[in-house]
C-alpha cells in the first residue's frame, strides 16, 4: 500500500512536473515574444521620435526606451529612476510633473508638459501622456508613458503669437483706418481709427458684423446723398461683392476728406476677403492745393524773373527752366522742349556753335565738361559770351543730386562798375589819378622797378599862394588854376609817368624809367618852370581878373635810396616839399635825413606844447598900450603867451605858434587857455585893487580858430566858465579886444564877419593886427566890424628915415580915421618914432620905448606908476622933444 501510494505519488509528481515544465516553457516563450514585441514597439516609437517608458506599479519596476534616454539627456548606462529623470527637467517644472505622475497613477490617465535643460544649454519642450492598465498575463497594474518633443511646435506657436502681437500693434497704431471683410462681407479685422474716421460706434464694431449694417449707419446720416437708405446699402454691397481694387477720395459732410484704398485678398487665386484703408487727408489735400497755388505763383515768378533759371536732376535731365533762359543764353525753344533733354544736350549745342571758344573735338570737350558737372559741386563764376554779354552763373547742388542754376545778365552792371571804378580812381576835377588809387599804382611801379633794378622818383608838389587865390577870388578861379596845372603836368611828363592829385593843391608825380636822381632833378626844374608861367584864369564874374601866378614847391624822394615802401616814399617827399616851401617856394628839394629830424623835432615840440596847455604851464605877459596924447595915458594891455622851459628859458610865441597853427585842435586849446587865463587874471586884479581902471585887454585870435564855426560862442563860454558868474552877463566880453590878422578875412569873409559881429554884440572890440602885410585888407576893412587898426612894426621901424614907410603909415592913419577906426602903431622903440607918429596923428602906440611885456604880477605896480606919471622918461618931456635917444638900448 505504501509502495502503491509511493508509485502513485511519483506518477502524479511526474505528471505535475511535466505540466509545470510545459507551462514554464510556454511562459518563457510568451515572455520572449512579449519582450521582442516590446523591443519592436519601442524601436518603432523611437524611429517615430516618441520616447517611451513603463512602470509596474505593483513591483515599481521602471523601464526607459533608448529614445527616452536620448530625449532627456540620460546616459545609456545610467540606472533607471524617477529622480534621475526629473533631474534633467527645468527646476520650475519638476514638482508639477511629479504631481501629475502621482495623480495619473491613481486616476489611470494624465497629461502634462515640461521643459528639459539639454547638456548644450538648449531648452526643449515636451508633452507627456500617461495611461495605466493591467497586464493580461500577470494582472499587475502597469503605467505607460509617452513623451513627445514639441519644441518646434512651441517655437512656432511663440513666433505666431509674437507675429500676431506685432500685427495687432501695427493695425492698432496705423495712422489710418483699416478693415478686413471676408468673402461673405463679414467684418473680421479692424482698428480703432477705422471707427473714428467713419464715426462708427464701438458697439457696432464686432467680429462677424455684416457689411450692410456698417454701411447703413452713414447712409442714414445722408453721407451717400439724398437717396433711399436701403437702396444706398444695396448699391454699395453690390460694388463690394465685385472685390475690385479701388482708390478714391471722399469728402464727408463734416468737411473731412478721406483717401479710401481697397484691395482683394487672394489665396490660391481665390478671393477670400477684402482689405481697405481709410486715411484722413484733409490737411494733405489742403497742403496740396496750397502747393498747387504756390507752384502756379512760382511758375509765374519763374517766367517773369529777370534771370534765367534751370533745375537739373541727378541724371542731368532738365526739369525746370523759364522763358528768360532762352533770351539770356540764346537757346532755341525746341531744344529745351525736346522730351528727355539733358544738360549734356545743351552743352553740346553750345560747344558746336562755339559758345566756349573754338573746339576741334566736340566729344572730348563734352566729356571734360561732363566730368566737372557730375561732381555736383557749388559754382559761382562770370562768363563773357561771344556776343559780349556778361553772365553771372551761380549753381547750387541739390540734396537729391542735380543743380539749380541761375544765369544773370550783368553786362550793364559790369559796365557801370568799370565806370565807377574808373571814377573812384580818378580825380573828378582834373582827371588825374586820385589819392585812393595812387598807393596801389605806386606799389606796382616799385615792384617792377625792384625786379629791373631801376630807381623811381616820387615828387610831392604843392602850389605856392594857391590858398590866397582860392580864398580871395573864389573856388571857381581856384579850380581853373588846378585844372591848368594838371594839364601842364601831364603835358610835360611821359605817358609812363604817373600824375595824381591827392587833395587841394597837392599833386604827386611818379617818374619811372629814370637812371639816377639827376633825371628827377632835371624833370623837377622843368616842372617849376612850366607851373610858374602865368595862368589866364578868367572865369565867370572874374572875367576881368588879371593873369594869375602860382609856383610849385617840390619835394623829391627816391626809391630805393630813401625808402622802399610807397607810404614812406610819399611821406619823405612831403617832408622835402615843406622844406622847399619853407625856403621861399618856387623850387625843389631832395629829401635828406636832416629834414626828418626837423619834422620829429616839430612833433616832439607839439607833444610838449599839448602837455603844457593841459597842465597850465604857459604864462601870459602883458605889454602896455598908451594913447599918443599929452602924458601918454594907459589905455590897455596886449596879452602875449610865453612858455617857460625847465632850463629857465622863456620861449616867445614865434618859437611855438607855427607848430600850434598846424593843428586846429591844438590852436583851439591854446586859444581857450588864453581866454580863461585873461578872464581869471582880470578878475583877480579887480578883486585885489579897488578902483581898478577900465583898461582893455587885447587877445590875439588865430585864423585857424575861424576854420570851425562858432568861435564867438566858444570864446564866450571860456570867459563865463573862467569867471564862474552865477548870473550870465549881457556883455561878458566887455573890456576885451580881439586882434585878428588879415588872413581871417581872406579865408571866409562872410563867416568871419558873422563871428566878429557876435563878439561885438557881447561887448568885445575888434582890431586888425599887422595891418599892411596882407593882400586884400582894403577890400574887406569897410565891411567888417573893426574898431581899431594896428600898423605892423615893419613900417614903424624906419619911419623916420624911409619915405615909403612914412607914406604907408600916413595913408593907413588917414584911411583909418576916415573909416572911423582908431590906429595903433606897434614896435615903437624911439622918441623919434613917437614924434613922427604924433605928427601923423596916430592914436596909440605900444613898444619898448614905453614898456616891455611884463608878467601879470608886475601889472598893478605899472598901473600905479602911470597914474603918478612916473612912466614918462625925461627924454619924453616936451612933448616928445628929445629926439634920437632909444629906449630899446
Amino acid at each position: 500500500m505504501t509502495t502503491w501510494l509511493g508509485i502513485v505519488g511519483w506518477i502524479l509528481a511526474l505528471v505535475f512536473g511535466a505540466g509545470w515544465w510545459r507551462a514554464h516553457r510556454c511562459h518563457r516563450r510568451m515572455r520572449a515574444l512579449f519582450e521582442a514585441e516590446q523591443r519592436w514597439f519601442a524601436g518603432l516609437l523611437d524611429r517615430l521620435g516618441i520616447a517611451y517608458w513603463c512602470r509596474n506599479l505593483d513591483t515599481q519596476a521602471l523601464w526607459w526606451s533608448d529614445g527616452f534616454r536620448r530625449m532627456h539627456g540620460v546616459a545609456p548606462d545610467e540606472p533607471v529612476s524617477r529622480d534621475r529623470a526629473l533631474r534633467h527637467l527645468v527646476p520650475e517644472d519638476r514638482t508639477r510633473v511629479n504631481m501629475v505622475l502621482e495623480t495619473a497613477y491613481v486616476q489611470g490617465t494624465g497629461e502634462t508638459s515640461y521643459r528639459i535643460q539639454q547638456p548644450d544649454g538648449r531648452i526643449t519642450h515636451h508633452i507627456l501622456r500617461i495611461a495605466v492598465s493591467r497586464e493580461p498575463a500577470s494582472g499587475q497594474r502597469v503605467a505607460y508613458g509617452i513623451s513627445l518633443d514639441i519644441t518646434d511646435r512651441v517655437e512656432l506657436e511663440n513666433a505666431l503669437r509674437e507675429r500676431t502681437a506685432y500685427l495687432e500693434a501695427i493695425v492698432a497704431h496705423l495712422p489710418m483706418g483699416l478693415s478686413v471683410f471676408d468673402c461673405d462681407l463679414k467684418l473680421r479685422v479692424w482698428n480703432a481709427e477705422f471707427g473714428r474716421i467713419l464715426e462708427l460706434p464701438s458697439q457696432l464694431l464686432t467680429e462677424g458684423r455684416d457689411f450692410d449694417e456698417l454701411i447703413r449707419l452713414p447712409a442714414q446720416r445722408g453721407e451717400y446723398g439724398d437717396v433711399d437708405v436701403e437702396e444706398a446699402v444695396a448699391q454699395r454691397r453690390a460694388l463690394a461683392l465685385r472685390f475690385e481694387p479701388h482708390r478714391l477720395e471722399r469728402t464727408r459732410p463734416n468737411g473731412r476728406t478721406h483717401l479710401v484704398i481697397g484691395e482683394p485678398i487672394l489665396h490660391n487665386g481665390q478671393v477670400v476677403g477684402f482689405v481697405s484703408t481709410y486715411t484722413d487727408i484733409t490737411e494733405q489735400k489742403q497742403e496740396r492745393e496750397r502747393l498747387e497755388r504756390a507752384l502756379d505763383v512760382l511758375r509765374t515768378l519763374l517766367d517773369n524773373i529777370p534771370v534765367g533759371i534751370t533745375m537739373i536732376d541727378a541724371e542731368l535731365r532738365l526739369q525746370v527752366w523759364n522763358e528768360r533762359l532762352l533770351h539770356v543764353l540764346d537757346l532755341p525753344r525746341e531744344l529745351l522742349e525736346r522730351p528727355g533733354v539733358t544738360l549734356l544736350d545743351i552743352l553740346r549745342y553750345n560747344i558746336e556753335r562755339g559758345e566756349y571758344g573754338p573746339s576741334d573735338d566736340v566729344d572730348a570737350t563734352l566729356d571734360a565738361m561732363r566730368e566737372r558737372v557730375l561732381r555736383f559741386e557749388p559754382h559761382d563764376f562770370e562768363r563773357t559770351r561771344p556776343n559780349g554779354r556778361v553772365l553771372h552763373v551761380r549753381g547750387q547742388p541739390l540734396a537729391t543730386g542735380g543743380y539749380v542754376t541761375i544765369y544773370e545778365d550783368v553786362t550793364q552792371q559790369r559796365t557801370t562798375q568799370a565806370e565807377i571804378e574808373q571814377q573812384a580812381r580818378t580825380d573828378a576835377l582834373t582827371g588825374l589819378l586820385n589819392r585812393h588809387a595812387l598807393p596801389a599804382v605806386l606799389t606796382q611801379i616799385i615792384a617792377t622797378a625792384q625786379r629791373e633794378g631801376r630807381p623811381v622818383a616820387v615828387l610831392f608838389i604843392d602850389l605856392d599862394r594857391f590858398k590866397a587865390i582860392n580864398d580871395s577870388l573864389g573856388h571857381e578861379v581856384g579850380d581853373a588854376v588846378l585844372v591848368e596845372s594838371a594839364r601842364r603836368l601831364r603835358t610835360r611828363l611821359r605817358n609812363s609817368d604817373v600824375v595824381a592829385r591827392i587833395g587841394g593843391d597837392e599833386f604827386v608825380v611818379v617818374l619811372t624809367g629814370i637812371t639816377d636822381a639827376a633825371d628827377a632833378a632835371h624833370v623837377a626844374t622843368q616842372l617849376v618852370e612850366d607851373l610858374s608861367q602865368r595862368i589866364a584864369a578868367a572865369t565867370g564874374h572874374h572875367d576881368a581878373a588879371p593873369p594869375l601866378h602860382v609856383s610849385p614847391s617840390i619835394g623829391i624822394a627816391v626809391f630805393p635810396k630813401d625808402a622802399t615802401r610807397p607810404s614812406e616814399l610819399l611821406r619823405l617827399a612831403d617832408i622835402a616839399m615843406y622844406h622847399a616851401k619853407g625856403e621861399g617856394g618856387s623850387g625843389w628839394r631832395f629829401y635828406t635825413p636832416a629834414m626828418n629830424e626837423q619834422v620829429l623835432h616839430r612833433i616832439r615840440l607839439e607833444t610838449r606844447l599839448r602837455d603844457a596847455i593841459a597842465h597850465d604851464q604857459l604864462v601870459l605877459y602883458y605889454q602896455p598900450i598908451h594913447a599918443l596924447t599929452e602924458d601918454l595915458p594907459l589905455i590897455g594891455f596886449e596879452a602875449l603867451v610865453r612858455w617857460p622851459q625847465p632850463d629857465g628859458e622863456i620861449l616867445p610865441p614865434a618859437a611855438f605858434m607855427p607848430v600850434a597853427e598846424q593843428s586846429a585842435e591844438l590852436i583851439e586849446a591854446l586859444g581857450r587857455w588864453v581866454c580863461k587865463t585873461v578872464a581869471r587874471q582880470r578878475q583877480r586884479w579887480r578883486a585885489l585893487h579897488p578902483g581898478w581902471p577900465p583898461l582893455t585887454i587885447s587877445i590875439n585870435l588865430s585864423a585857424k580858430q575861424f576854420d570851425r564855426a562858432g568861435v564867438a560862442e566858444r570864446i564866450r563860454r571860456a570867459f563865463v566858465d573862467a569867471e564862474g558868474a552865477t548870473e550870465p552877463s549881457a556883455l561878458p566880453l566887455l573890456g576885451i579886444e580881439f586882434e585878428i590878422t588879415e588872413s581871417v578875412m581872406m579865408r571866409d569873409p562872410i563867416s568871419a564877419e558873422e563871428e566878429l559881429e557876435r563878439l561885438r554884440e557881447m561887448g568885445a572890440h575888434i582890431a586888425i593886427d599887422d595891418f599892411g602885410t596882407g593882400y586884400s585888407s582894403l577890400a574887406y576893412i569897410k565891411h567888417l566890424p573893426i574898431d581899431r587898426i594896428k600898423i605892423d612894426r615893419a613900417f614903424v621901424h624906419d619911419l623916420a628915415h624911409d619915405t615909403d614907410d612914412a607914406a604907408i603909415v600916413c595913408a593907413a592913419v588917414e584911411m583909418g580915421h576916415r573909416l572911423g577906426r582908431s590906429v595903433v602903431a606897434e614896435g615903437v622903440e624911439t622918441a623919434e618914432q613917437l614924434q613922427r607918429l604924433h605928427a601923423i596923428g596916430c592914436d596909440a602906440v605900444q613898444g619898448f620905448a614905453l614898456a616891455r611885456p611884463m608878467p601879470a604880477h608886475q601889472v598893478p605896480s605899472y598901473v600905479q606908476r602911470v597914474s603918478r606919471g612916473d612912466h614918462l622918461q625925461p627924454w619924453l618931456f616936451g612933448p616928445f622933444a628929445s629926439v634920437g635917444t632909444s629906449a630899446a638900448a
